[in-house]
């Protein structure tokens, strides 16, 4: 359950993403960048799901995890133009937040497991 609701929250991300996308103007290779890792975020975790065993499933989500990190990078380096812009910002950095925050319990939990191998 836990996974389906992490899997629509990067779904989210991504859209919004793309969507906030269309206002940045002049930044052009960091807007491709910022797409590709808001993106990488929602692919790793739908791979993760089909992963070989445990580790497997941990990697791609730790992967997920720093394609998010990657993701708030870019957020904190574009500017609003407006306060229409700067509310779709925070909202895009909340959820980024809440999705990192999930997917380190999610690896935290997996790792406690007694048949995962380091």
């Amino acid at each position: 359950m836990k996974q389906d609701k992490l899997a629509d929250f990067s779904l989210q991300l991504a859209q919004a993403a793309m969507a906030y996308s269309q206002h940045l103007r002049g930044y052009g290779a960091k807007k491709d960048q910022f797409l590709r890792a808001s993106s990488a975020v929602g692919a790793n975790i739908a791979e993760a799901k089909y992963g070989n065993g445990i580790a497997d499933f941990v990697n791609k989500l730790h992967t997920a995890l720093k394609e998010c990190n990657e993701t708030k990078f870019w957020l904190e380096l574009f500017t609003p133009e407006n306060g229409e812009q700067a509310d779709d910002l925070k909202k895009l950095k909340r959820l980024n937040g809440n999705i990192m925050r999930m997917l380190i319990q999610s690896i935290n939990t997996a790792k406690s497991r007694p048949d995962w191998k380091r």
